[in-house]
């Protein structure tokens, strides 16, 4: 029957802890580029042109109420 030692219990834990630190630091790394990539393969024709955060202001051209109702053209 071999010996178990405390050293090798204790490095057997720390490479479980590195791994899992890893894990948790590359997996959301991991996750968001599948996410962008998958995101681009799916709506790739459905990009908008532009910067869609951008605000644009509404067109003040148009009145939006009407005091007087217009007369219909003939």
């Amino acid at each position: 029957m071999p010996i178990k030692r405390w050293s090798d219990f204790f490095l057997y834990l720390g490479r479980v802890f590195i791994l899992l630190i890893l894990l948790a630091v590359l997996l959301p790394k991991l996750m968001a580029v599948c996410n962008i990539w998958m995101s681009s393969f799916l709506h790739n024709e459905q990009k908008p042109i532009g910067n869609p955060l951008r605000v644009e202001a509404p067109d003040r051209s148009k009145p939006v109420f009407q005091w007087f109702p217009l007369a219909p053209k003939e």
